[in-house]
């Protein structure tokens, strides 16, 4: 596995924060590093892999990864995003800052559009100032990343309230990805979100490249295989976990999403994600 390390990327041993705008972003074998990085997708779709589990990227997504995560990405098509590298002992954030930059499992989410506006010309600034080797510039780049990350907890989707009709769309997405256990038919989703059942299939489409049913089916499968690699409840409770009543149902729909089984995965079968 390739390990990335900070001095291929930062000026300088003394730098704490830089930027890779990936325009589009290909298709990137598995890989860490020893820096922490964000990644806010612009525009496209694709498969990120973090530490063995499978996500869809597309636009407006956000994602924290961790010093030693590993990550790859797969299946991309026009997929624009970009990496705001950081290292968080020579940022010395304080407890104010702390609380903005996740820890677990609440690592993504989806940003308003607007929120995206703002923090696309944060990061238009920040890429200047930290390809920028003065000390105003480093300074600068620390006040950026500081915005940045407020900006991207204070733009997260939570509910429906005073949305724009494509950011109702993100909010399903979000529901979907949250919300393993329950049965989110397209009325459904529709109705909670306040949007026609068409329009919202039509641009679940387009955002993610899948269709309602596929994407339901492979946010489901997604956190199955979370639970698959990282516990030791039974395939029957993992079924259950993620909303199947009938756990020879949920293992033909993982099969389908990942291309193994659900007891080839629980057996260390080597997953392809070219194929997801």
């Amino acid at each position: 596995m390739i390990h990335l390390e900070a001095k291929d990327f930062f000026l300088d041993s003394s730098c704490a924060i830089t930027t890779e705008l990936r325009n589009p972003q290909e298709p990137f074998p598995e890989h860490s590093h020893s820096f922490s990085e964000i990644i806010v997708v612009s525009g496209g779709h694709g498969c990120h892999v973090l530490n063995d589990v499978p996500m869809n990227l597309s636009k407006n997504y956000v994602c924290f990864v961790n010093r030693d995560d590993r990550h790859l990405f797969e299946n991309v098509k026009g997929l624009y995003l970009t990496n705001i590298l950081y290292d968080k002992d020579k940022l010395d954030l304080g407890s104010d800052f702390q609380r903005f930059v996740p820890n677990g499992d609440d690592n993504g989410w989806f940003i308003d559009n607007v929120t995206l506006q703002r923090v696309q010309e944060i990061i238009n600034n920040l890429d200047k100032e930290s390809h920028d080797n003065s000390v105003e510039s480093k300074i600068m780049a620390k006040i950026l990343f500081q915005q940045l990350i407020v900006e991207l907890s204070r733009g997260r989707i939570r509910d429906c309230y005073s949305l724009s009709k494509d950011d109702r769309v993100l909010l399903a997405l979000n529901i979907i990805r949250s919300n393993h256990d329950k049965h989110w038919d397209i009325e459904a989703i529709s109705h909670q979100v306040e949007l026609n059942p068409r329009y919202l299939s039509k641009m679940i489409r387009r955002m993610t490249g899948m269709s309602y049913s596929v994407y339901f089916h492979y946010a489901r499968t997604c956190k199955a295989l979370s639970l698959l690699q990282n516990t030791d409840k039974t395939i029957t409770e993992v079924a259950f976990d993620v909303g199947y009543q009938d756990s020879n149902y949920f293992s033909t729909k993982f099969k389908q999403m990942i291309g193994f089984s659900p007891r080839q995965v629980r057996g260390g079968k080597k997953l392809l994600y070219s194929n997801i």
